[in-house]
């Protein structure tokens, strides 16, 4: 209870602050997640006894798979145009810092979110190839014709990861994505440092910065992170030691890579 006490005043506080100081609400999103994260896990112990993130390793491997997810979303992105950032800082080196401080936060929340919802964790199941190569051509759709097609951007990752970890998500697991999708839009409303939607056919009307049809896009969206986890699950054991660290870094690599490639299409100030 008192992890869930903190993580949640935490938020109020950071929320606070934001408004009284634009320096801190250049850092609103990352601090405020920290919350979510606390209190998220705090909820975790108080009604499972122990927390799905239970070591140091727990919270590197799944903020560092989070970075990947994202980054991938990211370079989807330069051809679909969705989403802009605003207030990026002129410095890449800090901007690359800042996106996967904040990118890691996804994966972290969504293990410890989805430990409250009984029946939502993944479930072995034969691997069927045909469901990897659906993911790959809805991305092949979703570049191709990104004015119509953009919506599969948010699903092909989910049947690519379950194919590959030899595992099915319970559609159940749904449930969770349209609280976390309230939670990170209502977060990054009106940040100083933060994102808007230019989405084909639905720009109104909106709750925070989000069109109203895309909240649907978290219920799939859930289950591409479960199954995103359940990968890195089948993976961790072999990425011990000197391997994990060739990994981390690599991973590190890709996305500055991706960062520096993105703010010249995808943040205003920057954006040709």
């Amino acid at each position: 209870m008192i992890g869930f006490a903190c993580g949640a005043l935490w938020i109020v506080l950071v929320l606070v602050a934001s408004r009284l100081s634009p320096q801190v609400d250049l850092l609103r999103f990352p601090l405020a997640w920290f919350g979510v994260l606390v209190a998220l896990d705090g909820l975790a112990r108080l009604r499972r006894g122990g927390s799905p993130l239970r070591t140091a390793a727990d919270w590197i491997a799944a903020g560092a798979a989070s970075i990947v997810c994202w980054d991938a979303f990211e370079l989807v992105n330069l051809r679909l145009r969705n989403w802009w950032y605003v207030g990026v800082s002129p410095d890449p080196w800090a901007g690359g810092v800042f996106g996967a401080i904040s990118f890691a936060t996804v994966l972290p929340a969504m293990r410890l979110l989805s430990a409250q919802l009984a029946g939502a964790q993944p479930v072995d199941a034969p691997r069927r190839p045909w469901k990897a190569a659906a993911g790959v051509v809805m991305l092949l759709l979703a570049l191709a014709f990104p004015r119509y097609a953009f919506p599969f951007a948010w699903i092909f990752l989910w049947p690519i990861c379950e194919t590959l970890a030899g595992v099915r998500v319970p559609w159940r697991a749904m449930a969770l994505g349209l609280p976390l999708g309230l939670l990170w839009e209502s977060l990054n409303w009106r940040c100083a440092r933060g994102w808007f939607y230019t989405v084909p056919f639905f720009e109104n009307p909106r709750l925070f910065e989000m069109p109203l049809p895309g909240y649907l896009g978290y219920l799939p969206f859930a289950l591409e992170c479960l199954a995103a986890l359940a990968l890195l699950d089948r993976l961790r054991p072999r990425l011990r030691g000197a391997r994990g660290a060739v990994a981390f870094l690599l991973i590190l690599c890709f996305h500055f890579g991706a960062d520096l490639l993105a703010r010249g299409q995808t943040v205003v100030s920057f954006s040709r």
